[in-house]
């Protein structure tokens, strides 16, 4: 029996279109959607339902097939409302549709008109929004600026440095205590407490602000900047940061996740030696989880992760790996980001819990 708990009633095309409260259970998700979903854009989704309600102004809208109601547009979000644990949803209910306008509708609903005006997002109206939250990438002013002013103002290239002044991404090998040669971290080099202001690498240059603790859960490319250029990291003015995260899953081949470890694991010791403390860094696929403890010697006790609301069980496990490393039962381990549940956890572990983009310490909290 379908539940019908009946908001607005009007009419589109000579159509009649309800706007109701539906049970989740009396939904069906369309079969063969044409949309899919990466797991961090679900878990994005998922945060903004949980924190943020169902979206009111954007219900799941669906066909209704004699007797039978199927989710044209919002699937993506009713699984998230599943996941998350709603009851009911926000629906627009479409009645006697032809196959294809419901195909039209499904196709309209999914692609996007026009594109967002950066110099606008980067301005004071919008300063306090946490845009890495909404997965939406903001360009990097400072860096575009800067590129810029080296293509039109570039000088006559000068004669290449001699490698014993390692003025940058030198050849240089660092010790390592495995067989793939994963470079140690320097245990005197590793960061303690948490200085503020704490900010995804990129995320202030638009504002022209510095961060004392610079993370890189950010999107990838972000890391390959660095790694061409990491000037911009040692002559940020940080005075620690967090190992550059690359996204490792269980379905990526093990000499490519090999690679990605050893390459964050060697660009960590490299700040070190400019004199930036560092974070271990412990958020990655269970299937990476040993490698990724390659390089990090017996007693550090700096550690970052970031924090899943329904993924307690990894962070469970994220927090027995900094205890033996550190040998302390309260190691110095940061859980960024993840809401209330994750929170919970921290205070129950007495463990530090930080807002995604926390920029700066609050004045009356």
């Amino acid at each position: 029996m379908l539940s019908h708990v009946p908001v607005e009633i009007f009419v589109v095309e000579d159509r009649a279109m309800k706007i109701e409260r539906r049970d989740i259970a009396d939904l069906e998700l369309l079969r063969g959607n044409p949309r899919r979903i990466e797991p961090d854009d679900m878990a994005r989704l998922e945060a903004s339902i949980r924190e943020h309600g169902f979206w009111d102004h954007r219900p799941v809208a669906v066909s209704r097939r004699g007797g039978v109601e199927v989710v044209i547009c919002g699937n993506q979000r009713l699984r998230a409302a599943r996941r998350v644990g709603l009851k009911s949803v926000p629906v627009v209910v479409y009645e006697g549709l032809s196959d294809a306008r419901e195909r039209d509708i499904i196709l309209r609903d999914n692609i996007n008109n026009g594109d967002w005006d950066f110099e606008a997002l980067a301005s004071d109206a919008w300063a306090d929004v946490d845009f890495e939250a909404l997965g939406l990438e903001l360009p990097d002013f400072g860096e575009q600026a800067d590129e810029e002013a080296d293509e039109f103002g570039k000088e006559p290239p000068k004669e290449k440095p001699e490698a014993t002044e390692c003025p940058m991404l030198a050849d240089c090998l660092y010790e390592s205590d495995n067989i793939f040669d994963i470079p140690n971290l320097l245990s005197d080099l590793q960061a303690g407490k948490l200085q503020l202001p704490l900010s995804p690498w990129g995320a202030l240059a638009r504002q022209k602000r510095v961060a004392a603790t610079y993370h890189f859960y950010v999107d990838d490319y972000r890391f390959e900047a660095i790694w061409k250029n990491p000037a911009k990291v040692v002559n940020s003015g940080c005075v620690a940061l967090v190992e550059p995260n690359l996204s490792l899953f269980d379905t990526t081949p093990v000499a490519w996740g090999l690679q990605s470890i050893y390459r964050k694991r060697w660009i960590a010791r490299y700040f070190q030696e400019r004199g930036i403390r560092v974070y271990a860094d412990l958020n990655v696929s269970q299937k990476f989880r040993d490698y990724n403890l390659l390089g990090i010697p017996a007693g550090y006790n700096a550690f970052f992760t970031r924090g899943y609301a329904d993924r307690l069980p990894l962070l469970d496990e994220e927090l027995a790996i900094a205890c033996k490393i550190s040998g302390l039962q309260t190691p110095n381990l940061i859980v960024y980001g993840g809401g209330q549940p994750v929170r919970e956890f921290c205070m129950a572990h007495n463990l530090l819990y930080v807002e995604q983009l926390m920029t700066s310490k609050r004045e009356n909290g």
